[in-house]
């Protein structure tokens, strides 16, 4: 058993089990993040703004900075198609902006597995499931919410990569949120991609129109603009609502922006010097190919190093796990 190997922050736990060990492994690993569902039924929206106009975006209005720490969360994964069953290696990254970045980084290992022998173990990392791809958006957001509540400090704007409200993961997120917000902290979670309809549902004439939401935002902003900000809110449990816009920081593509309703109305004087601090950080990372706020790409690319401290194909060599035939053809 491997366990608990300090890696210069870097904190691994790998249950080793018991198979003979092979020399076929010869696989690439492949990148795949598990999609976060960000579609949303039986809700209520409210256009807080005009619904046919653009903001203006200051990205040299970035004094909060000085008054506020900043911290941005991102992950990556890593899955591989076993027999035996399927392994994920989710790296975690929470970084902090001062003169040079802070940073807490988390590699974990979990493998996926329906063999019944392993149900009743208590073995950490082992999962058995009969759905994996519920058990791995578990695995996913309990580390996410776990890494970020752990390293976020009080009076901080936290910049968060995926939705807050997707799917049956939500209370996780929502719950996490929460307590951001005792901590005095302003969450802001940012979407790249997403076919929501939100917005163009609202009004029948755009749903004939356009395609997505995000269809609708790059038709329709201006560079360095943002679109009205929406409230959203689940009929059935109110607890599930959310504010948020579309920003077009520069050229490319627009991004959407959320945050809690009640983060909205916590802080509401301050949201606006917020969302320019965000076009700030898009700005800062200046790449119109990977249309990102600054800290959250810094925070990726902590989180794509930690996987390779672990030179995943040897490992799982030693391990003997036997890939799958898709696994070995396609990585």
């Amino acid at each position: 058993m491997i366990n608990s190997i300090d890696l210069s922050k870097v904190h691994l736990r790998l249950t080793n089990i018991s198979k003979n060990a092979t020399n076929t492994v010869s696989f690439k690993p492949s990148e795949a993040k598990e999609p976060l569902d960000s579609s949303y039924s039986n809700a209520k929206l409210i256009c807080i703004e005009k619904m046919d106009q653009s903001y203006p975006l200051n990205p040299e209005n970035n004094q909060l900075i000085k008054n506020w720490s900043i911290f941005a969360y991102d992950e990556s994964v890593l899955i591989y198609s076993a027999l035996e069953g399927d392994l994920m290696f989710c790296s975690s990254a929470v970084i902090k902006i001062e003169d040079e970045y802070a940073y807490n980084l988390t590699v974990l290992p979990f493998f996926f597995t329906s063999i019944k022998k392993l149900a009743e173990t208590k073995i950490d990392g082992i999962n058995f499931t009969k759905d994996p791809s519920l058990a791995k958006k578990m695995a996913m957001v309990e580390m996410k919410t776990t890494s970020i509540l752990d390293a976020v400090e009080p009076n901080s704007i936290v910049l968060i990569d995926g939705p807050l409200v997707a799917g049956n993961i939500m209370a996780y997120l929502i719950n996490m949120d929460e307590k951001l917000r005792e901590k005095n902290c302003i969450p802001i979670y940012f979407i790249k991609n997403s076919y929501s309809r939100m917005v163009i549902d609202f009004d029948p004439e755009l749903s004939t129109i356009y395609n997505s939401d995000f269809h609708w935002a790059v038709r329709l902003l201006p560079d360095q603009h943002r679109s009205s900000l929406f409230k959203y809110t689940d009929q059935y449990n109110p607890r599930d609502s959310k504010v948020f816009t579309y920003l077009k920081p520069s050229m490319g593509f627009p991004m959407r922006i959320e945050m809690h309703s009640k983060t909205y109305e916590k802080f509401n004087p301050l949201i606006k010097d917020v969302i320019d601090l965000l076009s700030y950080f898009f700005i800062l990372q200046g790449d119109y190919a990977n249309p990102q706020v600054r800290p959250i790409v810094i925070a990726e690319k902590y989180a794509r190093e930690g996987l390779k401290v672990l030179n995943i194909p040897a490992l799982l060599q030693r391990l003997g796990f036997h890939p799958t035939i898709n696994q070995v053809r396609f990585g």
